[in-house]
């Protein structure tokens, strides 16, 4: 649905996480698949995260969402932003495939923002990638080059950088998209009423790997070995701690990361996505499935979903993980379940072209019924 205009090979090789990027038109024809109204009544949900970002009177605020009243909080240059969109609206999801050589466990979500004229949320970076997509409207982007930019918080929740001289002075119109790779300096400013579709990308940082340690020993057959000293001497002070007992306890904690279980543990918080599940009313059967495909049945990812794998060509059986979860696939043919995890509708004609094995019809009643794919709604 959204093509991408883009020389996939030549962009990682001379332009990802190393310099910004104009790739006009990236989106030929772009057409916008909500308008503000549908993005103010995504805002008016409990489950989804918005804010407004005000520059009223020469002040900065900031509402968080969900809103009931827009009146007080849309004065002045305002810009509503919704994260998440991705989870909630297919052809935000579909948008998010456009991205796909990119790997799933780096995608984070899309966030949609309005804009009025002369609204924008002030300069600043960001620690992560993201593409900007224009949509609507016209807005005039500026990029900096990275450096020791001093902070300045005109806010408490807003984290803005000081002005900055622009490498990139660009005006963005519908389909154009703009690459910022983490820690460049941007500003976005509306010069019409303008929607912007942010594809932001995640990268976990040490202190995140290292949260993640205690989520191994959930994992069945992890050693959790004790600390122990038999045989030790008599010490010359009892507050102190020696350099061979400050090495055996950091070896403790290397020898937990080799263990195999720390890999499935990885790939769990990799794969952890705030999706919003809906499960449905009555569980359906493997034996059922070939039936309902054959009356026409169509079954799809939920909006969001993108599971993550590390195959091992040792094993047998290949195991991929969605929001956390776990899944495996012990069957004969792994050609039609790898398609089905990059996206692929499961209908009539999948079942004619790939002749899946009852192996793929049981995890695919699992997946229905823990809510990850869903019957399409004119199937």
């Amino acid at each position: 649905m959204f093509p991408l205009q883009l020389d996939t090979v030549a962009f990682l090789r001379d332009y990802w996480q190393q310099q910004p990027m104009v790739i006009r038109q990236g989106f030929q024809h772009f057409s916008d698949f909500l308008d503000e109204n549908d993005l103010a009544g995504l805002s008016e949900l409990d489950e989804v995260d918005s804010r407004i970002i005000q520059h009223h009177q020469q002040q900065w605020h900031i509402t968080h969402g969900p809103f009931d009243d827009f009146e007080k909080v849309c004065l002045g240059d305002w810009t509503l932003l919704v994260q998440g969109v991705d989870r909630y609206i297919s052809e935000a999801a579909q948008l998010m495939e456009a991205f796909k050589f990119l790997p799933y466990w780096r995608m984070d979500d899309l966030m949609i923002s309005y804009a009025t004229p002369g609204a924008g949320v002030g300069p600043h970076f960001d620690q992560y990638d993201v593409f900007l997509v224009q949509g609507k409207g016209r807005r005039r982007w500026k990029v900096g080059r990275p450096g020791d930019h001093l902070p300045v918080f005109p806010h408490p929740q807003l984290a803005q950088v000081e002005p900055f001289e622009p490498v990139i002075d660009v005006v963005l119109e519908a389909g154009d998209i703009l690459y910022v790779p983490p820690g460049w300096p941007h500003e976005g400013v509306a010069e019409a009423p303008c929607l912007t579709y942010s594809v932001g990308f995640r990268a976990p940082d040490q202190q995140q790997l290292v949260n993640a340690l205690p989520a191994i020993f959930d994992e069945p057959g992890t050693q959790n070995v004790r600390y122990s000293d038999s045989g030790r001497q008599p010490v010359s002070h009892p507050g102190k701690i020696s350099r061979a007992e400050l090495t055996t306890l950091k070896s403790m904690i290397l020898e937990t990361v080799t263990q195999p279980q720390w890999e499935d543990a990885l790939m769990r918080m990799l794969s952890d996505q705030p999706l919003s599940l809906d499960t449905p009313e009555a569980l359906i059967h493997a034996q059922q499935l070939p039936g309902l495909l054959a009356q026409g049945a169509v079954y799809e990812r939920i909006p969001g979903c993108r599971p993550v794998f590390c195959e091992h060509t040792a094993s047998s059986t290949l195991t991929f993980y969605i929001n956390g979860e776990a899944f495996c696939y012990a069957g004969e043919d792994r050609t039609c379940i790898l398609v089905v995890l990059e996206g692929e509708l499961i209908s009539d004609i999948f079942v004619k072209n790939y002749t899946p094995d009852n192996a793929f019809f049981e995890l695919l009643a699992t997946l229905i019924n823990k809510g990850y794919w869903e019957q399409k709604e004119d199937s």
